[in-house]
């Protein structure tokens, strides 16, 4: 299975690698979403194929994260001042809390820049406050994007990422000892990579909004790897 999502990867790069993103911000930061998603896929099967496997769900969970943007995005162009008020909100508080530390007080240099940056986001947050953007939870990005079914499996990758009791007993808990780069389940391995296969999926076959690929081109390429992966995983 990883060698032919080896193969798959290497098709998406080739196809994306190819096309001319539309001339627009949006589509742009489109772009940028779906290369990250590209990037994580292989990051997530290095992983897999590198005994590490108990650690990929932190990879997925990015992805199922970026494909919720993506999706909106793509929607609506005017998602991309929701993220940017994200963007400034979260730049806000780390530029001011960082400057405010002990640790920075030694550095007035550093502590100014600190403020220069952080005030060049506050206007930006303020303008889009203003017009209404407020912060949004990851739930409701997920339902804006009509991906609402997803957000089961985020919570348990989630649990991957925040080192829950649950997760930490299954990586490292044996019968006497505690237990170092214990290989997941196979089952659970491909069940990992199916799930960041269908995601990368889903964002590709947005490709065509925010670029010169024809959707018939891509559609034709997502029927040959489905083919190709259904008679790799049939038995």
């Amino acid at each position: 299975m990883l060698e032919a999502a080896e193969k798959i990867k290497k098709d998406f790069e080739q196809l994306v690698l190819n096309v001319q993103v539309n001339d627009s911000g949006e589509a742009r930061v489109a772009a940028t979403m779906l290369l990250t998603v590209l990037e994580q896929f292989g990051a997530a099967m290095l992983l897999l194929d590198k005994g590490y496997a108990s650690h990929a769900p932190i990879i997925v969970r990015s992805m199922l994260e970026g494909l919720a943007n993506l999706i909106n995005l793509c929607n609506d162009p005017n998602y991309l001042n929701q993220l940017r008020f994200d963007n400034a909100r979260n730049n806000v508080t780390t530029f001011t809390e960082y400057a405010s530390d002990t640790s920075m007080q030694d550095d007035p240099k550093a502590v100014a820049l600190l403020n220069e940056w952080r005030d060049k986001e506050i206007p930006v947050k303020a303008e889009l406050a203003a017009i209404g953007f407020k912060k949004q939870d990851v739930i409701e990005k997920f339902r804006l994007a009509g991906i609402q079914s997803t957000y089961i499996a985020y919570r348990v990758f989630c649990s991957f990422a925040h080192n829950q009791l649950t997760t930490l007993m299954a990586r490292h808990a044996g019968n006497k000892e505690l237990s170092y780069l214990k290989d997941a389940p196979d089952e659970l391995k491909q069940s990992i990579l199916k799930v960041s296969l269908m995601i990368l999926c889903q964002s590709m076959n947005l490709l065509p909004k925010i670029s010169n690929l024809s959707a018939e081109n891509l559609s034709q390429k997502i029927n040959e790897i489905d083919t190709f992966w259904t008679s790799v995983t049939k038995d």
